[in-house]
């Protein structure tokens, strides 16, 4: 049995569709920042963690054409603030996030050139906001946020402002020699039946939110962009670039695309 690790967020739920019915797979759910732990002490095969993981781990390669990314705003990766953005001093940053929060630093340091103070908190908003001047927070938090209660910065809009590029905010990272050969057409298979059953999903998901499933079906078909082309990977490479030219991430290694080791499967 191949254990994999998917987020618990609307935005991965198109990824993951059918997964639990793989005869080969276990599947558990955990935020970003914990499946980049255990895949790190290999406890899974393969998960779908922020991009960062896949620079700070040597062992980890990314699954080809599968992605959760954006092409302009995320909508649910944003930074919350008061007042005005010059008057940011403390930014709180949820811990459930890795790619986000660097995505965050610098964005507010190459648009705005702002060099607040980063404290790391866990959600919820309300708490991160009434001890910081500003906070970052993703997934179905930022999509629950009380809606013009504080100013937000979309940091995936911010991204392609900057760039003119998608960001890509997670993928599918793999440990080689836990992968069954079988893990590609497996991970394919779940995009494939979670992009045709996007109504669906948005239903249920509308459900468990507490959101309108209009709004859930528009942010799953519109904004989320679940590809990995080449301009992917070039955002991943500037990403990684900017990170290191502003000492945020340290040894950050180069990007090794998924290729099946047949006969090296090791999982029991």
């Amino acid at each position: 049995m191949m254990r994999l690790g998917a987020v618990p967020y609307l935005n991965g739920k198109p990824l993951i569709r059918g997964l639990d019915d793989e005869p080969e797979v276990e599947v558990v759910h955990e935020a970003p920042s914990r499946l980049a732990s255990m895949l790190e002490k290999r406890e899974i095969a393969a998960g779908l963690v922020s991009s960062v993981a896949c620079f700070m781990n040597p062992r980890l390669q990314i699954v080809p054409n599968i992605s959760i990314s954006c092409i302009g705003p995320a909508e649910s990766v944003k930074l919350f603030y008061k007042r005005n953005l010059e008057s940011i001093r403390r930014v709180a940053l949820d811990t459930s996030s890795l790619t986000s929060v660097l995505l965050a630093k610098i964005v507010l340091r190459e648009r705005y050139e702002l060099l607040p103070e980063f404290i790391a908190m866990p959600p919820p908003l309300l708490d991160m906001m009434g001890a910081c001047d500003a906070a970052v927070v993703i997934g179905d938090t930022t999509m629950c946020a009380p809606a013009g209660r504080w100013s937000a910065l979309d940091l995936g809009e911010e991204w392609h402002l900057l760039t003119g590029l998608p960001f890509v905010f997670a993928v599918w990272a793999v440990n080689p020699d836990l992968a069954a050969p079988s893990l590609l057409d497996i991970l394919g298979r779940a995009k494939s039946r979670g992009l045709h059953s996007l109504h669906e999903i948005s239903e249920a998901e509308a459900l468990r939110l507490g959101l309108p499933v209009d709004i859930c079906f528009r942010y799953l078909s519109e904004i989320m962009d679940y590809e990995l082309t080449d301009r992917h990977m070039e955002a991943l490479m500037l990403f990684r670039e900017s990170a290191r030219r502003y000492g945020l991430m340290a040894g950050a290694r180069e990007i090794e695309l998924y290729k099946p080791l047949a006969g090296r499967f090791t999982w029991e």
